[in-house]
């Protein structure tokens, strides 16, 4: 459903199906250079284009707290997703709340519909969560728990278990591991493994298939998507795994995903031109653009 517009190829790609084988903000929005003088504006990821047509638009408080996404339909690109985030309240800081539910809707009536539920933990991490993922017949619906794990040390997230009821099956019957490889800050490598859970429940790592994601080369420049909250683009990697270099502060210079046969591997490069603030406002192998709102009031 969410598209890595370096990697089209896979956009719109079941996350199960390697086992069987836009709506406009009225935000003004700018590319926003250095003051001559003074701090640097703070300012929101925006619009996200590739040639000039809008992929992503991102909808935020003044105070910069996401409220909304619109993203391209990969499987019916007439349509647009539609993404909220619900905060867990209680924070007097809006900006720092966790968050405790994220959904993405389409109109179209082949896609899935997804709703995130998710226990927040301390310092940012996130204890667990689900997801109710709804197609047009029980057959193409699922649901999902996820368990997570941090490092002791570093609080980096190393690892999620996905166990899934998939097709309408009341009980769980396959499984997704993800392992995350960091470079620095930067999540350099994600290990996706998918098979059946064995009679106890457990991943029966012998039926799994497995699928690399390589973020490679990263600059040290800031990420148009660092604006957004973590565990928002965590939650977009659980649904295309092309994505979590979103979670990354700084941008890859080159990406290389390597998927079980008979799929191909692809290897692609990006080159950014930045702003002042060292945010890319173009990638210039794929012509995708960046656009940025300025935060009032802060």
């Amino acid at each position: 459903m969410a598209k890595n517009y370096f990697l089209k190829m896979f956009a719109g790609v079941a996350l199960f199906g390697l086992l069987a084988s836009c709506n406009t903000t009225s935000d003004p929005t700018e590319s926003i250079p250095d003051p001559v003088g003074g701090p640097s504006p703070k300012k929101f990821v925006a619009r996200v284009a590739m040639d000039n047509i809008t992929q992503e638009e991102y909808t935020s408080t003044t105070a910069g707290v996401l409220q909304q996404i619109t993203f391209k339909d990969d499987n019916a690109p007439a349509f647009n997703y539609i993404g909220s985030v619900t905060y867990q309240t209680g924070s007097s800081d809006p900006t720092i709340q966790d968050i405790s539910q994220v959904t993405f809707m389409s109109p179209a009536t082949g896609s899935l519909d997804y709703t995130f539920d998710i226990i927040p933990a301390e310092k940012g991490k996130i204890f667990s969560a689900s997801c109710k993922a709804t197609g047009a017949t029980p057959s193409l619906s699922y649901l999902s728990d996820y368990a997570f794990s941090y490092d002791v040390i570093t609080s980096k997230l190393t690892k999620i278990l996905e166990k899934r009821k998939d097709g309408g099956i009341s009980a769980y019957n396959k499984f997704i591991e993800y392992t995350f490889v960091y470079a620095g800050k930067n999540i350099f490598q994600v290990i996706c493994k998918k098979g059946i859970l064995n009679n106890l429940g457990a991943p029966d790592f012998a039926t799994a298939k497995t699928s690399t994601y390589n973020f490679q080369n990263y600059d040290s420049n800031n990420s148009p998507f660092s604006m957004l909250p973590q565990n928002f683009s965590l939650i977009r990697g659980l649904v295309n795994p092309a994505l979590f270099y979103r979670m990354s502060p700084n941008n890859p210079t080159s990406m290389y995903f390597e998927m079980p046969a008979p799929t191909p591997s692809v290897n692609t490069g990006q080159s950014y031109s930045y702003d002042n603030e060292k945010y890319p406002v173009v990638e210039k192998n794929q012509k995708v653009t960046f656009t940025y709102k300025k935060l009032e009031g802060i």
